[in-house]
């Protein structure tokens, strides 16, 4: 009997940003696609809002889908082959809370440019509860991958002796593998596991009430959930004995200080973080203008100007904002939060 693979959870910025795929064995051997912190992934666990569905099939149903969370989205493909699957996506209303299980695949249509997507195995409409514990976890496993992976790149081990100290560690021997082949075939690691970092925590500060009434930064925020993140990790002799903070974000403390003549509000609060932020002005003026039936783009625009936005701003915002799945377009021109 043949095991089923493990369901990694992987952010869509991160799967999104994996190419390195590989299999071992046979033609019936698994496939595995491996991202910067070391999943192997065969089968995948995501939750996100399907913003996006359309049959692209020519002659018979082809159906695709894009499912997004906070960093990004998933695209996923259901055809003949997984009826299930075809008939579930092409009843859902958009937008719509689903979690799913599904295989990666990867299509290359030209050498150094690959695509990623999914295609699903089970699926199943939920609410944004689930979607919110979904998050939580994913980025309390991302975090220790990444853990991981920075203190393998410290160590200055490969192959069977990274793997090795990597399992001492406490890591499985699945991930050591996957994070020493990530250290051997992504060049930028370091740089994309800060990156990583910081977009993790962005997400994390969305389920937040109100993160500037809660007194969190981005600084403690990360150490609160890169130390939940920890697993305890033994310390042998190949093990560095300080591993770096996965936060490359500005603390408080480090944003340098205002300029002299800027005049002091007396809370010793800084001007980078008193700015209002682009996005979240424009996500609260689409909440407040929309009647029932979405607000143009274009009326969106000009009332964003006249608070001080530019159109690139607007524009900006909105690319960020579909991406982390909290609007959608259901009509041409037109624009609605999830």
């Amino acid at each position: 009997m043949i095991e089923r693979e493990l369901a990694w959870r992987v952010f869509a910025h991160e799967f999104n940003h994996s190419h390195h795929f590989f299999h071992e064995g046979d033609e019936r051997s698994p496939n595995y696609l491996v991202t910067p912190t070391g999943a192997r992934i065969n089968r995948l666990y995501f939750v996100g809002v399907l913003t996006e569905i359309e049959n692209i099939g020519a002659g018979e149903d082809m159906w695709r889908g894009r499912v997004s969370d906070h960093t990004g989205g998933f695209m996923v493909y259901a055809g003949q082959y997984q009826p299930e699957a075809a008939m579930f996506l092409s009843g859902l209303e958009i937008p719509s809370f689903v979690a799913m299980v599904g295989k990666a695949r990867t299509y290359e249509p030209e050498e150094g440019t690959i695509y990623t997507s999914v295609r699903p195995e089970e699926l199943n409409k939920v609410d944004s509860q689930v979607r919110d514990r979904w998050i939580v976890e994913t980025a309390r496993l991302t975090f220790e991958r990444i853990r991981f992976a920075r203190s393998a790149l410290e160590s200055g081990l490969k192959g069977t002796q990274l793997v090795e100290m990597l399992v001492r560690s406490g890591a499985s021997a699945e991930l050591a593998d996957g994070i020493t082949r990530a250290i051997e075939h992504y060049p930028d690691l370091k740089e994309y596991l800060d990156t990583l970092s910081g977009i993790i925590i962005d997400s994390l500060k969305t389920l937040l009430p109100d993160a500037s009434n809660t007194g969190v930064t981005a600084g403690t925020l990360s150490k609160a959930n890169t130390d939940t993140a920890i697993v305890v990790i033994p310390a042998p002799e190949t093990i560095p004995k300080t591993i770096p903070k996965t936060n490359p974000i500005q603390t408080t403390d480090s944003i340098p200080a205002a300029e002299e003549n800027v005049t002091s509000t007396g809370d010793n609060t800084s001007p980078e973080e008193t700015q209002p932020d682009g996005k979240e002005l424009v996500y609260e003026l689409l909440g407040s203008l929309d009647k029932g039936r979405g607000v143009p783009v274009s009326e969106l625009t000009d009332r964003s100007g006249q608070i001080g936005l530019s159109g690139e701003q607007v524009d900006d915002a909105l690319k960020g904002l579909m991406s982390e799945g909290r609007c959608y377009e259901p009509r041409i021109g037109v624009l609605r939060r999830v």
